[in-house]
């Protein structure tokens, strides 16, 4: 209430600073528009995760989600970018589980991103919690199918069946499903896409 201006990244926290009468002002996140970057996709099941390797980032629950994914899309891919804690875990899961196509990549410098976003089809993200992530902005940017779970700021960014998919936190059945419907709905997908582009252009 002493400050001359508050700042908050996203509609997320000013409905949380609202609920206080504290006047504040949304900036958001920011991402370097890269058109060159940008391609049609024929959207097949090439997926990609890019979050730390912790508990908060439930990268647990895109292996469950994609574990089902496998059994109708044997050729799947799953690139899973970042590091932390879990990845030992993880990687064991994977290993268990028997799942093809998995790569974990580790940290990856800013200016690689885009190298790895043209590999694939179809961006995940399984956050527990999350403000406004500016991997999924990215995503949306280079031509990318964001699926995300539907998470703090995460829906003011992204509207459903719209710009994006979201599936409700800790569901991995949900999540798989939703990929499966990407898979089958590629014209639909396409669409998606191309209004997630104009979207993100805010974001400049």
């Amino acid at each position: 209430n002493r400050a001359d201006q508050v700042v908050v990244l996203s509609g997320f926290l000013k409905d949380i600073f609202d609920r206080y009468a504290i006047p504040c002002e949304v900036i958001p996140n920011i991402v370097v528009l890269q058109p060159q970057k940008q391609r049609e996709r024929d959207i097949a099941p090439r997926f990609i995760s890019i979050r730390h390797l912790e508990p908060l980032y439930n990268i647990s629950c895109i292996l469950q989600a994609y574990e089902q994914v496998l059994m109708a899309y044997p050729n799947a891919t799953l690139g899973i970018l970042g590091k932390g804690s879990m990845r030992e875990q993880l990687e064991q899961y994977v290993v268990d589980k028997k799942l093809t196509g998995v790569q974990f990549v580790g940290q990856v410098p800013n200016q690689q991103i885009y190298d790895y976003l043209d590999k694939a089809d179809i961006m995940l993200s399984a956050s527990r919690a999350d403000n406004m992530p500016v991997s999924l902005l990215e995503a949306m940017n280079a031509g990318l199918l964001v699926i995300s779970s539907r998470v703090g700021g995460v829906p003011y960014m992204i509207e459903e069946g719209k710009t994006g998919v979201l599936f409700e936190s800790d569901n991995a059945n949900e999540l798989a499903q939703k990929m499966l419907w990407a898979l089958e709905h590629s014209e639909e997908v396409k669409q998606i896409i191309s209004n997630a582009q104009n979207a993100v252009q805010k974001y400049s």
